[in-house]
């Protein structure tokens, strides 16, 4: 998702309700139910706080100041929707100051708090646990200290919106309500907008999709609030247009947080099997290779000490093909999860031509994007061809080519060594028919060609 786009269309998602209500007379957009309008007030109000929630849960592996603004932001949304809004909505407030002036300087804090979390430096706490609990702790003062002083004003407080004002009447904005209560709303959009745009910067910079989310959010809560100041009824009966934005705001926030975690439990599943695999590497490298050999060196000795050589041979080349094959294991599991094709190659033909002493040129595709099992299979494949190379033809060098075309992964390896009879090599070579197969079971093909003196080449094709 790129986030210039995401947030252009959440900005024209929000410009095209506000003008489509207040240029077109005859759509009707609001509707009198104090019913839904507590059930909007009660699930802006949880899914807020689940947010919040969800975000802590971020905040606990980063330790960033950023996410701690974020996160106590969206508890002071959703405890003032909660304690100033929907409770006293469920149990049938009537018209009273409190009930205009507490919302409005509660939502005022958060989006403020909202604004600068957009801004705050990236910066990780020395000690998140303690500084998660004073910052909680100060925005709880804070909404606190809010209704005391609202609560303490109240007798000289204006009511500021007559809970009787329908919004229906969208060709005529009406700013009948008090300008204090209009005020605060157009300063309340303008941060939303400045958050919007902090917001996007850093999902621009970080390449953070959460920010992207955010930023979205705080756009269509700008035009919900540019709704509230056009046509005033957040405290009253009236459902309408920046009631679905302000759902809306919270909706797109809460997907962000879902994706977030989505991505956050694919890491640890990754790292668990990277962690499980590097355990058996391990358990295969301290156990069977070892053994292998020391099979292979008794075997030798043996030789030494006047066995049949051909007993001996048998013996030495058995071991060594298991010694190999246990390396290969090795390599593979070890093979990180997200490591590209190329990267795997290299790093496989590598290992083996140190260790058998031949000369490689590698021609690799950078950045080949594979599935596990192709990359895993090839990377088999290849060291087995350049094994064969160096071991039994004698090869000084050996290239390897590696590139991906229309969704067909291509791998050429080419010796100069002393070449052989493919056909009957297939026939009885474990290791040739060996690349064939793994070919196949990957919906490819191989192919191997060589000739008596001029070296070998094997060809790979496999889907990508």
């Amino acid at each position: 998702m790129r986030p210039r786009y995401a947030v252009l269309a959440a900005l024209g998602v929000g410009a095209a309700a506000t003008i489509g209500v207040s240029a077109l007379p005859f759509v009707h957009f609001a509707y009198r139910s104090p019913g839904l309008h507590l059930a909007v007030e009660a699930l802006a109000s949880f899914v807020a706080l689940l947010a919040a929630y969800l975000l802590y849960g971020r905040y606990r592996e980063s330790a960033a100041l950023h996410d701690l603004a974020l996160v106590c932001a969206l508890a002071v949304f959703g405890a003032k929707n909660l304690l100033f809004e929907a409770i006293p909505s469920a149990f049938g407030a009537g018209p009273d100051p409190f009930l205009t002036w507490a919302p409005l300087a509660g939502g005022l804090l958060a989006t403020a708090t909202f604004a600068a979390a957009a801004y705050v430096p990236a910066r990780t706490l020395p000690r998140p646990g303690r500084a998660a609990l004073a910052a909680l702790g100060i925005a709880a003062l804070n909404l606190a200290a809010v209704a005391a002083v609202v609560a303490a004003a109240r007798g000289s407080l204006p009511l500021g919106v007559d809970p009787v004002l329908s919004p229906e009447a969208s060709k005529a904005p009406d700013f009948s309500s008090d300008r204090g209560v209009l005020a605060l709303q157009l300063v309340a959009a303008a941060l939303f907008f400045v958050a919007a745009i902090g917001f996007l910067r850093r999902a621009q910079q970080w390449g953070d999709e959460l920010m992207t989310f955010f930023a979205a959010g705080a756009a269509l809560a700008a035009f919900a609030r540019l709704n509230y100041f056009l046509f005033p009824s957040i405290y009253s009966d009236w459902v309408y247009t920046g009631d679905a934005l302000r759902l809306a705001q919270w909706l797109v926030i809460l997907v962000g947080l879902v994706r977030e975690i989505g991505t956050y439990w694919q890491r640890l599943t990754r790292a668990a099997v990277l962690e499980e695999r590097s355990r058996m590497a391990r358990d295969l490298h301290d156990g069977l290779a070892q053994e292998l050999a020391f099979i292979a060196t008794q075997a030798r000795r043996l030789g030494a000490g006047g066995a049949s050589a051909a007993t001996v041979g048998q013996l030495t080349s058995a071991a060594d093909r298991a010694l190999d094959e246990s390396r290969s294991a090795i390599a593979a599991l070890t093979l990180a999860v997200d490591e590209s094709m190329d990267d795997a190659v290299a790093r496989a033909v590598e290992d083996v031509a140190e260790r058998l002493g031949v000369r490689v040129e590698l021609e690799l595709a950078d950045g080949i994007d594979a599935p596990a099992p192709v990359r895993e299979a090839l990377v088999r494949i290849v060291r087995e061809a350049v094994t064969n190379a160096a071991r039994h033809g004698g090869a000084s060098c050996v290239r390897i080519s590696l590139e991906v075309e229309r969704g067909v992964i291509r791998m050429g390896v080419a010796d100069d060594g002393a070449g052989f009879d493919a056909a009957a090599s297939r026939r009885s070579g474990f290791g040739l028919q060996s690349m064939h197969e793994r070919a196949d079971a990957l919906g490819g093909h191989a192919s191997i060609t060589s000739v008596l003196g001029e070296g070998t080449k094997v060809e790979v094709e496999v889907p990508a």
